[in-house]
């Protein structure tokens, strides 16, 4: 399989950390949505990263969402993680009654709010031109203060495991703090649980620099 996508992308870094929790070989194409190699723009409709190649015989071959990514990924798990804390042996855990699937849903929308604000800003439409863009700022930062909530006392939604929910959150935070799109101080329990897994190999080799 191949994965395609530039390092700094949270939803590719996801990808790749579930790959090395999950102990799959993979191969990268490191090209982004500035530079795509042309099997990229040939094999993919939407023109956003992650995407996932899965290799010829396949009736679906190419993939082009990282949660789609991910849950394919656990149908084909080599080994899991021992950790410490182990990684989820499923995506999602049915006892939190889709809890982590609102989580992830909610990364999702701070993700894709603060990435629009992001690329808007380099084509010189700033926040004081639009008030679209402040809107999508207000909503990241209601995001984020639901997402703290959930985490309180906590660094991770299942206790004595490490699920994608939890490094959804992970990436989400560091890409925010990376980029610098907001002051994080506010929450508090989000930098908690981020500096809780920070040295783990997965995020440690993935971390853009």
């Amino acid at each position: 399989m191949k994965l395609f996508g530039h390092d700094t992308s949270p939803y590719v870094r996801r990808v790749r950390i579930a790959f090395a929790e999950l102990g799959i070989p993979f191969e990268r194409d490191e090209h982004g949505w500035i530079d795509p190699v042309a099997e990229f723009l040939e094999a993919s409709p939407i023109r956003r990263v992650p995407m996932l190649d899965r290799g010829p015989g396949r009736a679906t071959r190419y993939v082009y969402d990282s949660r789609v990514i991910v849950a394919l990924l656990y149908e084909q798990k080599e080994t899991l993680s021992a950790g410490p804390p182990p990684f989820q042996p499923t995506l999602w855990e049915p006892e939190l009654d889709v809890l982590d699937e609102n989580v992830v849903s909610t990364v999702d929308a701070a993700l894709d709010s603060l990435i629009n604000v992001f690329l808007l800003e380099k084509d010189g439409i700033t926040l004081a031109q639009s008030s679209y863009l402040e809107r999508q700022v207000e909503r990241a930062r209601s995001c984020l203060a639901w997402l703290d909530a959930r985490f309180a006392g906590k660094t991770s939604l299942t206790p004595g495991v490490l699920a994608f929910a939890d490094v959804a959150v992970v990436v989400a935070f560091e890409w925010i703090a990376f980029r610098n799109r907001l002051d994080l101080s506010p929450w508090a329990n989000l930098r908690a649980l981020a500096l809780a897994h920070r040295e783990r190999a997965s995020f440690a080799t993935t971390r853009p620099a």
